[in-house]
């Protein structure tokens, strides 16, 4: 751990004096984030028999930027930990490296940006960094950028590989990662409404095999529109292909999101999220029909308790709707709070014990409130509650109490100190 550091303050060093020099910006900034939180039917219902959770994880994480008229670079590494989850006196490494990419100009509208990086595009359903999550999300990619006027288009490529040391073959061995992903994002800009058409295809290994790759494509667009206080999206996407079993994927997503904001404060946003899922009284078909969320935010969209981040898992593959409603107050700059609601069922039938459940699962109400104290520093804390059903007993299946009320609270302390920042 103490070469680490060295290491970093050797390469700071260098930067700052190399700044001078050049027509060329360096950055060096970082981020601490302590939060504690309270768990007592997060995740999963509870039971008589459980006692709540408390605990504090911490995110520290150190970034290195650089900026010139043709290249721009950033590499970052974060800690992740619980407190106490070490034993005293004892240096157990735990530092990781999030981001490590450079972003070349190649003409004036077209960049390469190549190496681990942050995948966010859109409102984050489908590619997000999943930033509440203390780890976050990198991928390890190419990525083309094109943009010119109001027209824009960002092609990625990533093939993953589990050693260096191999010689032959493809074989790939992390479970759960795919070995290939791609994408192609157009946006294209009408004033107040823009229109992106979506292309994703992520490929994994077949179960069993050591070279059989299985594809999976969504695709669909997306649709905004914002003028003065009034915002719309929608969002309508498609999912085909097949999965590492070899089946034959036909799923679907639709998104409506509308919005208004009220004397400069007052925020009202209404939605619904319909994801498709498998009717389990159809015996006769043998296709996927529920759709995956890919590599988007689970957290920020079905409710801050997190029972719906993994949408085939979490819905017993029957899928999801979820109808929301958003209220958000903006006291002054520096304190705002936020409600939201959200009511959850099934999209399609679910069977237990021979007969088919009601697909109320029941209903969310998160409540949160962020204070920036500072430029460096702001303050969040919130609290959820989640009334389940006998059905959201029934689809978790882990012997739950749907009468023992879900809850989970939290707080969290953000710094974003700058040790760092040269003059171009």
């Amino acid at each position: 751990m103490k070469k680490f550091y060295k290491v970093i303050f050797l390469l700071a060093i260098t930067l700052t004096s190399q700044s001078k020099l050049f027509a060329q910006q360096v950055l060096i900034d970082a981020e601490l984030r302590p939060r504690f939180e309270l768990r007592n039917g997060y995740k999963q219902l509870s039971d008589s028999s459980k006692t709540a959770y408390y605990g504090v994880s911490q995110r520290s994480k150190l970034n290195l930027k650089y900026q010139s008229n043709n290249l721009s670079a950033k590499i970052s590494f974060h800690d992740v930990r619980t407190w106490g989850e070490e034993q005293l006196k004892t240096d157990v490494a735990g530092i990781a490296l999030y981001e490590a990419w450079a972003e070349i100009k190649i003409v004036d509208s077209l960049t390469l940006k190549a190496g681990r990086q942050e995948l966010i595009y859109d409102n984050q359903r489908l590619l997000s960094n999943n930033n509440w999550s203390q780890k976050a999300v990198t991928h390890d990619a190419a990525l083309f950028k094109f943009k010119r006027n109001s027209f824009s288009v960002d092609m990625a490529a990533a093939f993953n590989q589990s050693a260096d040391d191999i010689n032959f073959g493809t074989d790939y061995k992390v479970a759960k990662n795919y070995k290939t992903f791609n994408f192609i994002w157009l946006t294209k800009k009408f004033g107040g409404l823009s229109v992106s058409a979506v292309g994703i295809a992520d490929g994994y290994q077949k179960r069993k095999t050591t070279n059989t790759l299985y594809l999976r494509q969504t695709y669909g667009p997306v649709v905004t529109y914002n003028k003065n206080d009034f915002s719309a999206a929608t969002r309508v996407f498609y999912q085909t292909g097949r999965d590492t079993a070899g089946s034959a994927i036909n799923a679907y997503y639709a998104n409506l999101d509308i919005s208004y904001t009220f004397f400069k404060k007052l925020n009202i946003l209404a939605g619904t999220e319909y994801i498709s899922g498998n009717d389990a009284t159809d015996t006769d078909n043998k296709q996927v029909n529920c759709f995956s969320t890919l590599c988007g935010s689970g957290h920020t969209f079905n409710g801050g308790i997190d029972y719906f981040t993994d949408m085939p898992l979490h819905t017993r593959c029957a899928g999801l709707v979820d109808g929301y409603l958003n209220i958000s107050y903006k006291f002054t700059d520096k304190i705002s709070v936020r409600a939201d609601y959200h009511s959850f069922m099934l999209q399609n039938k679910y069977v237990s014990k021979g007969e088919v459940i009601n697909k109320n699962l029941g209903s969310e109400i998160d409540l949160s409130c962020k204070i920036n104290i500072s430029k460096e520093t702001s303050l969040q804390f919130g609290y959820s509650i989640l009334f389940a059903t006998k059905s959201m007993e029934t689809i978790q299946n882990k012997g739950t109490d749907k009468d023992k009320i879900a809850q989970w609270g939290w707080v969290m302390l953000t710094i974003k100190p700058t040790f760092f920042k040269s003059e171009k």
